[in-house]
């Protein structure tokens, strides 16, 4: 039940529009089957009658490349579907060559959509993209950065063909 939770949060759909990582052209059903999580906290509360998994202290959750760490994650069920999960405290992101960070990050299935506040930012390289909220539809390959700030490295420039 934790694991499909966590897949939604680090799945790598989830970052491809933000971060421009490829996607598969035609992926297979092995290239799509969500990779095994690995989630380590100090603590772990379940309330199976709230639909409520809290973990504490020190979490880490490792999904294949993408590791999140952070104080708390909380998530919500019902009739066994993620509905919402809640990172906070220290929220870091990472994936190959990116990495992000927020004071909290909350997923909402039913909008599908991810928010970071609290000084949110994102990393590639020595590129760095800030704002007040960073927003992500991964569905729609759509980011909504509100105040946004950056710093990129423009490509160099091409010789007319």
């Amino acid at each position: 039940m934790i694991a499909p939770l966590l897949a939604i949060l680090l799945s790598p759909a989830l970052w491809s529009p933000v971060l421009s990582s490829p996607a598969p052209v035609n992926p297979t059903p092995a290239a799509t089957a969500p990779a095994p999580v690995d989630i380590r906290a100090d603590r772990l509360e379940l309330d199976q009658k709230a639909g409520r998994a809290r973990f504490e202290g020190a979490v880490e959750v490792v999904q294949g490349a993408l590791t999140l760490r952070c104080a708390r994650l909380q998530a919500r069920y019902a009739e066994g579907d993620i509905v919402g999960l809640e990172a906070t405290g220290d929220v870091r992101l990472s994936g190959k060559g990116w990495t992000a960070a927020a004071a909290r990050a909350v997923w909402d299935r039913s909008a599908g959509r991810l928010v970071l506040t609290g000084d949110p930012h994102i990393r590639r390289g020595g590129d760095v993209l800030r704002g007040a909220r960073v927003l992500v539809w991964p569905d729609d390959e759509r980011v909504v950065v509100e105040q946004a700030r950056g710093r990129f490295t423009p490509p160099p420039l091409g010789r007319d063909r």
